[in-house]
């Protein structure tokens, strides 16, 4: 936002009319970028039921609500594995025919790859798509879900990933606001995750992966789920939670938070963060 706020404060000085395009941006409350793991260690049914939580998740009530009370967004949904592409483009959702339409295109899009899971690029990928979106919100937030660690620019058991943390860093520096998570743990039986879970005995705890690598910004924060099933009710919570400014003084300090009393959650966590 303060890089577009920049560009529009040269244009008005200098009347460039390279420019104009900033100053016809899209006023909006939130910019909000979805960047959607689609790699190879999600199976059909795995990519649908992501698929239909983002989708379901601007049919709902509540994100509706927040989406009309901060003012409208733009958003954007990137599907992303070893390579990274827009699903569906930046949209303009400030009403429910909006949020309904946005929920339509996500349906309609197809899967575009399903490599392996180069978060880093994902995360470049990304944070490049803000300043020439048309769009300028008060916030730039983006959010991506994803059931592993980065394997491409990391070892995939690596707790620690410099590159990617140097791409989180470039985002926020670049202009980005927030970067939020979403993680889904193994599909294996609990009795056999082994990988990228909560439990002590896994290789990979997502939260701590996030922490470190990951998420970044004031008021970012990060969730867990155990599985794919759990994600389109947790996706909701998410994006409420996304669009709606946390009151001064009724947040918890930063830490891990037992989600009690959502029983969809089965295993679930959030941890917010402030920098």
């Amino acid at each position: 936002m303060k890089f577009k706020s920049m560009l529009a404060t040269g244009v008005i000085a200098a009347a460039a009319g390279g420019f104009a395009s900033s100053v016809h941006a899209v006023p909006v409350g939130s910019e909000l970028l979805l960047l959607a793991d689609v790699s190879g260690s999600l199976n059909a049914t795995d990519f649908a039921l992501q698929r239909d939580g983002y989708a379901n998740a601007f049919r709902d009530d509540a994100v509706i609500s927040a989406i009309e009370a901060a003012g409208g967004i733009a958003v954007a949904l990137v599907y992303w594995s070893d390579s990274s592409s827009i699903a569906v483009n930046w949209t303009h959702v400030f009403d429910a025919a909006t949020s309904f339409a946005f929920a339509s295109a996500v349906e309609s899009a197809p899967r575009t790859s399903s490599g392996g899971t180069a978060m880093t690029s994902a995360l470049n990928f990304g944070a490049g798509l803000f300043a020439t979106n048309g769009y300028d919100g008060r916030l730039q937030i983006i959010d991506i879900s994803g059931d592993g660690s980065e394997g491409n620019a990391c070892s995939f058991n690596a707790a620690v990933c410099a590159p990617l943390q140097g791409a989180r860093d470039a985002a926020l520096a670049g202009g980005v606001d927030r970067i939020n998570a979403i993680w889904i743990e193994d599909e294996a039986q609990p009795s056999s995750r082994n990988f990228f879970c909560l439990d002590p005995a896994c290789i990979i705890n997502p939260l701590a992966y996030g922490e470190t690598n990951v998420i970044g910004g004031t008021d970012s924060f990060q969730m867990v789920v155990s599985n794919f099933d759990d994600f389109s009710e947790a996706i909701k919570l998410k994006l409420v939670r996304e669009l709606t400014p946390p009151p001064p003084n009724g947040v918890p300090e930063p830490g891990m938070l037992a989600l009690l009393g959502l029983g969809f959650f089965g295993l679930g966590a959030l941890r917010r963060r402030m920098r």
